[in-house]
């Protein structure tokens, strides 16, 4: 599997659920839950998306 650069889709999100096509290259959906993410997925016809939560970007951590 090669390296998708995911920085362009989520630049467009603050948080939330995405759905993604197979490839990781394409979005499906978003929403604020898994469950409503994968139901508007299905709606377009993905039956089996990537999905990833986005992670809050205006908060920073260090360990």
């Amino acid at each position: 599997m090669s390296k998708v650069d995911l920085r362009k889709i989520l630049k467009k999100h603050k948080s939330g659920w995405l759905a993604l096509t197979a490839d990781n290259k394409k979005e499906v959906a978003s929403a604020k839950t898994l469950r409503e993410v994968l139901s508007r997925a299905r709606a377009k016809g993905v039956e089996r998306p990537s999905v990833l939560k986005v992670p809050k970007l205006d908060s920073y951590y260090v360990g």
